[in-house]
């Protein structure tokens, strides 16, 4: 056997290797590149290859890598359809409860959208399905009606009960719109019905159980065909709201379980309490709505017998 014909046995000859995997040499290889590309250092692999000149390094030659066998990464889930939902792609850091908090939904909901994923093994890059829509764009108009920001809690039930309107209307006014994903701060148009104009004045009486029995006041309003209603109230014969515990006194209307307050300030040194306002409201508003004046209550009246 001639030398090359030896040395080419022992090139192709594999050597043992526990606890590592074998290399083939290839054009450009060196121990010191091999070492970086490999996370192991030179001195590793030449203690793992007794007898192998790393300057006589030969293509095709095996040697051995004292590293485990790297293993591929875990591919990513591919993309999911998302019918209803957004797809959405995993970032650094991300965690599925991190994702719920963010798009207001829930981890349940969002390993149900995405079976076959591990919560535990996200992977940057991976593309996930979120159940909640992407919003829709609010209405730039809204003829005949008003802006209405969701809430939690909402329905278009409850909406259109607290308007004076109905579901049907409200759908109509907001093409898109699905009844079943409404989300917080998403903004709809509420259409609404034609309001009577009036001017009108309510007598506020003092409220039994209040601190005051001798307390008087007045509500006027006056509103157009639209809703659009100027408020004023005006109390006397009260207390210092401070001796209520309050730095001022306010006027506090609710109907449907939906509400607004009227700030109130005194006309100094007459003991005379006023506070004025404007406001888009709702036929409901008129016929089931209230006013109360805080701290106490210490007057109150139904809008319904402003006349």
């Amino acid at each position: 056997m001639t030398d090359e014909e030896r040395e080419e046995v022992e090139t192709r000859q594999a050597p043992a290797c526990p606890g590592g995997f074998l290399y083939e040499i290839r054009a450009g290889d060196t121990f010191y590149a091999l070492a970086r590309r490999y996370g192991t250092t030179v001195e590793a692999i030449t203690a793992a290859n007794p007898g192998v000149d790393p300057r006589r390094l030969q293509i095709g030659q095996l040697i051995c890598i004292p590293v485990a066998v790297p293993t591929p990464p875990t591919p990513p889930v591919p993309p999911v359809l998302c019918p209803g939902g957004t797809p959405y792609v995993i970032r650094q850091g991300d965690t599925l409860y991190r994702i719920a908090q963010r798009y207001g939904t829930t981890v349940d909901a969002l390993l149900r959208a995405n079976p076959g994923i591990d919560p535990m093994n996200l992977q940057i890059g991976q593309v996930i399905c979120i159940p909640v829509p992407i919003p829709v764009p609010p209405p730039t108009v809204c003829p005949g009606g008003v802006f209405y920001t969701i809430r939690a809690g909402d329905t278009l039930y409850t909406i259109a009960a607290a308007y004076g309107t109905t579901v049907q209307a409200i759908l109509a006014a907001n093409p898109g719109l699905d009844p079943m994903r409404l989300q917080v701060g998403q903004v709809i148009c509420v259409p609404l019905p034609a309001v009577a104009p009036r001017t009108c004045t309510l007598a506020l009486a003092p409220s039994v159980t209040g601190p005051v029995t001798t307390a008087g006041g007045a509500l006027w309003m006056r509103t157009d065909a639209s809703g659009r209603t100027e408020l004023l109230v005006i109390i006397t014969n009260v207390p210092s709201p401070t001796s209520l515990g309050a730095a001022t006194y306010t006027a506090l209307f609710t109907w449907g379980g939906y509400s607004f307050q009227v700030p109130m300030t005194e006309a100094l040194g007459t003991g005379i309490w006023a506070g004025t306002a404007v406001q888009q409201l709702p036929a409901a508003f008129f016929s089931t709505g209230s006013v109360n004046v805080w701290p106490g209550p210490v007057l109150g009246g139904l809008v319904a017998n402003c006349k």
